[in-house]
Formats: C-alpha cells, sequence, structure tokens
C-alpha cells in the first residue's frame, strides 16, 4: 500500500486523477494490455471540435507537434497541470501546439467551460477545443482505453501516437518528439522503468526518510539525466526535509527558484510552497519564508485575482507565523471562490488560521 505521503509526492510528478472519483490507481493506468485500438505508434484518429475559445480552430496536419490533453472543469488535477501545459507551449512554441480539449455534458456544463476559459484563458494562451459530442472522445480516450484525467495525447510532426500519459510527463517526451530521436514504445518502457524505481525510493520516506535519500544517490547515478530534471529536484526538496536536512534541502530551493521564477513555472513553484509549508515536511517551520517567497512568485505571475494562488499565498504566511496576513489572503480568495463547492476549502482555512473550533 503506498503512503499518503509518497502518493502525494507521486502526485507532484506524474499524478493521475480517476474519471469517477475513485482514489487514482497509476500503476493500474500505466500497466495497460496492449490490446487497446489506438497504441503509440498507430495513425492519430480524426480530430474535431465544434467550439473553439481563446483562439482560432487547430487543424492537426503534419510537419507539428501536438498535445491534445483531454481535462474537464470538475478535474482538479486537470487544472494544476494547466499551468505546466502553457510552460510547454511557451517553451516548444516553434514546433509544438498544445490544445486542451473538453467535451460539455451535463457534470462539464458549456457555461462552465467558458467560464474558466475566460477567466484563465488568456493568462494560460492555448486555444481550448470543446466537443459538445463524444465522437472525439471516443476516438482518443476510449480507444487507448483511457479511463483518466487529465490525459496528453502527442502527435509527431508524421501524425503518429508518440505518448499517450498523464501531462506532467511531458517535459521527458517533448524535446525527443520535436527532436525526431523519440523511440516510441520504447522510450515508454524507459520511462515507465525510471518510474518504477523512483516509486521504490518514494515508498521508503514516511519510515525511512535518510534511507530514500540515500537511494536518491544511487538512482542519479543511474538516471542522471533523470536526475539533473527540475522536477526530479523539486521532490528532492521534500524528501530533504523528510530527511530534516533542511539546509541542504535550502541550498537546493535557492539554485531552483530563479529558473522557475524566469519560465514562470507556477506548478512547481507552488510545489515548493508545500514542501516548505506543510506539517509533515517541515514541522518545525525551517525556512519558511522559502515558502513565502515561492507564493509570492506565483501571485506575482498569476495576479491577485486567482483564489488558488491566494491560498497558497495564505498558507506560506500562516507557515511564516504571519496568521494575520493568512486570514487576510484567504478571506480575499473566499470572496473571490465562484460557488459553494469552491468555497468550502479556504472556509475551512479560515477557521485554521483563525483557531477557530480548537479546544
Amino acid at each position: 500500500m503506498r503512503s499518503p505521503l509518497a502518493a502525494c509526492l507521486l502526485f507532484a510528478l506524474t499524478a493521475c486523477s480517476s474519471a469517477d472519483d475513485k482514489k487514482p490507481d497509476v500503476k493500474k493506468d500505466e500497466k495497460k494490455p496492449p490490446t487497446a485500438a489506438l497504441k503509440v505508434g498507430d495513425p492519430a484518429p480524426k480530430f474535431a471540435a465544434s467550439k473553439w475559445l481563446n483562439g482560432s480552430p487547430v487543424a492537426v496536419e503534419p510537419g507539428k507537434v501536438y498535445v491534445l490533453d483531454f481535462w474537464a472543469t470538475w478535474c482538479g488535477p486537470c487544472i494544476q497541470a494547466m499551468p505546466h501545459l502553457a510552460e510547454l507551449q511557451r517553451e516548444h512554441k516553434a514546433d509544438v501546439v498544445v490544445v486542451p480539449v473538453t467535451t460539455a455534458d451535463g457534470r462539464n456544463p458549456m457555461n462552465r467551460i467558458e467560464d474558466f476559459v475566460k477567466r484563465r484563458g488568456p493568462r494560460l494562451g492555448v486555444p481550448f477545443a470543446v466537443c459538445e459530442t463524444r465522437e472525439t472522445e471516443e476516438a482518443f480516450m476510449r480507444a487507448a482505453e483511457q479511463d483518466g484525467i487529465p490525459c496528453s495525447f502527442v502527435i509527431d510532426k508524421q501524425g503518429k501516437v508518440a505518448f499517450i500519459g498523464h501531462p506532467m510527463q511531458l517535459d521527458d517526451v517533448l524535446p525527443k518528439v520535436v527532436a525526431g530521436t523519440w523511440k516510441g514504445a520504447e522510450d515508454v518502457a524507459a520511462m515507465r522503468k525510471v518510474r518504477e524505481d523512483y516509486e521504490t525510493i518514494l515508498e521508503k520516506v514516511d519510515g525511512n526518510p535518510a534511507g530514500a535519500f540515500k537511494d536518491m544517490a544511487a538512482f542519479e547515478a543511474k538516471y542522471p539525466e533523470k536526475g539533473k530534471s527540475v522536477s526530479y529536484r523539486v521532490t528532492k526538496v521534500a524528501v530533504l526535509n523528510l530527511a530534516r536536512k533542511y539546509d541542504e534541502s535550502k541550498k537546493l530551493t535557492e539554485e531552483l527558484l530563479p529558473g522557475l521564477v524566469e519560465k514562470k513555472s507556477t506548478s512547481q513553484l507552488d510545489n515548493l510552497r508545500k514542501y516548505w509549508a506543510d506539517d509533515q515536511l517541515n514541522p518545525e517551520k525551517k525556512h519558511a519564508a522559502l515558502a513565502v517567497t515561492a507564493a509570492e512568485a506565483v501571485v506575482k505571475i498569476q495576479g491577485d485575482k486567482e483564489p488558488e494562488a491566494l491560498l497558497g499565498l495564505a498558507e506560506a504566511k500562516f507557515a511564516a507565523g504571519d496568521k494575520a496576513k493568512a486570514v487576510e489572503l484567504t478571506e480575499k480568495a473566499l470572496g473571490l471562490a465562484e460557488d459553494e463547492v469552491l468555497k468550502k476549502f479556504p472556509q475551512q482555512q479560515l477557521k485554521k488560521y483563525k483557531g477557530e473550533g480548537k479546544k
């Protein structure tokens, strides 16, 4: 059984949410038997959308690489992955076209999709495809036997499916697909092996964080390219904190912050904020100012009208001892929340910051 903390750290790297709201099972999704009608290496199905928001219609044509990312407004992990998709679009803008794809239905109504894109689309800078029938979903998701979102399909310059999986894995995929060095199923299998080895390390983090940290050195020697990746190094901050190696973790965080700010990598900045503000990862709140620095960078990038960014900064301020500011930011986020469902979390946090409910 994967520990809650290990699952949290794996989510930051390659999480997958279940479309039916059950607890995600990443291993199950990744090890589907090769019986699907649509697999890596196959010609991509015809892609069609009935409505386009935040940009002009996109035609999938040979000569460019496309990322079709299936999502829904009710899917928290989908929304959390979108800033990273926007980062990838900016990084590979000459060669890659990123398109979030969603199907309007009773649970994911058109008005909510339009409201979401109106608020966030301009900052993300990618065109959104909206389908009003299941045709595209069936051609991609069902044909590939994918039942969890977010799920990204990478289509290479020859019009073939190069990758099917979570968008947080695209850092390892897109550079090779763009360069023409991607080996399809062979590289997918190699990525799975790296992930399995990394999972083995993270399984130790609760009971033996020092041992997990030691194993990371061997992992980095075995997979030097992965060891240098930003996603890996950000997660290493969490392991260092668990091992109570706060000074080493502080040094690594300070090395990472300028590059993340320059790339406007809000997803990884938010992870750093969590790792320094979290009670389990940093119970003594050592160097909690780093959580504030990361959270302030997210607010600067996203603006002060985004409830999630404000809540992250509130948590960081609380960890750093500024309870009054935490309350102020949370109240502001609560006022910006769009409906009762989105108000629940800030309401809970407000009680925590005010010390309500404590005996």
